[in-house]
C-alpha cells in the first residue's frame, strides 16, 4: 500500500504489478481507495494506469496497515494519517507553486 498523487489528487492505492522504473513500460494495476471516514478506507475501483502517471509515492510501512479483504476496508494507524496530511500539503503547495506565474510574468 502507498500514499500516491495520480492526476493530481492524493490517493491510498495498492500496486499488484511490479512497479518498473522506465516511463514506456507496460501499464501497471492500481487499485485505489476512497477515503470513508477518520482512519478507514475503502475500495473504489482498479485502474490501468502507466508509471509516468503516478506522481509523487510514498509506501506504507504494512504493520500500521489492517487490510480487510473480504469487504475492502483498510484500517491505517494514527501516525500514516498523520504522514497522509503532510503528504497532502506538499501536494497542495507544489500544486498551488506550479499554477502561479513567476516573478515578473504577465498571462
Amino acid at each position: 500500500f502507498a500514499f500516491a498523487t495520480i492526476r493530481g489528487v492524493v490517493c491510498l492505492v495498492q500496486i499488484t504489478t511490479p512497479r518498473s522504473v522506465g516511463p514506456t513500460s507496460a501499464p501497471l494495476d492500481v487499485t485505489i481507495f476512497r477515503h470513508e471516514f477518520v482512519s478507514m478506507w475503502r475500495y473504489s475501483h482498479t485502474v490501468q494506469l502507466y508509471p509516468s502517471e503516478i506522481g509523487a509515492f510514498v509506501a506504507l510501512d504494512t504493520q500500521s496497515v489492517r487490510y480487510e479483504e473480504d469487504n475492502g476496508t483498510i484500517f491505517l494507524a494514527k501516525d500514516l494519517m498523520s504522514h497522509l496530511k503532510g503528504f497532502m500539503d506538499a501536494s497542495t503547495k507544489s500544486r498551488a507553486s506550479r499554477s502561479r506565474p513567476a516573478a515578473g510574468r504577465q498571462w
